[in-house]
């Protein structure tokens, strides 16, 4: 078996070595130029500029060898704990976020439906809420 391989092997170069010689060199280029340009054009239709084949190629490479690295950084043990202390504190984060989002919502409605409940004047309750507005503005500052 591995001899017929190595006989198609050396027989097939052989072909190619006495094919590629009868061809036009002036042919060859021509073939060769086309498929450059063919591999490199960008198409830029609708207005919008696409990147050519080769560049697709290149990046999609690269893209895959920084997936790979990436990947195996993550999976070391040191980084898997650097990652689970970073999301907790980004989880307590948001929740500090929210609680705090929650707590004015409910203080500003719960001061608007009492004013008017008690058919306060619009001005009043205008002037009620500026200050309240402030009084949070000038918290958050701290």
């Amino acid at each position: 078996m591995e001899i017929n391989t190595e006989i198609n092997k050396v027989f097939g170069q052989e072909m190619a070595r006495l094919f590629c010689q009868t061809l036009d060199e002036a042919e060859l280029k021509k073939t060769a130029h086309n498929i450059w340009v063919e591999i490199t054009r960008e198409d830029c239709s609708w207005g919008r500029k696409t990147d050519s084949e080769l560049e697709n190629y290149i990046k999609n490479e690269f893209m895959s060898e920084v997936l790979e690295e990436v990947k195996k950084i993550l999976a070391e043990p040191q980084n898997a704990d650097v990652v689970e202390t970073r999301a907790r504190e980004m989880v307590a984060e948001a929740r500090r976020i929210a609680e705090e989002a929650i707590i004015k919502s409910m203080a500003t409605h719960m001061v608007e439906n009492t004013l008017s409940v008690y058919h306060v004047q619009e001005k009043f309750t205008q002037d009620v809420m500026d200050v309240l507005r402030l009084n949070n503005s000038t918290q958050r500052s701290r």
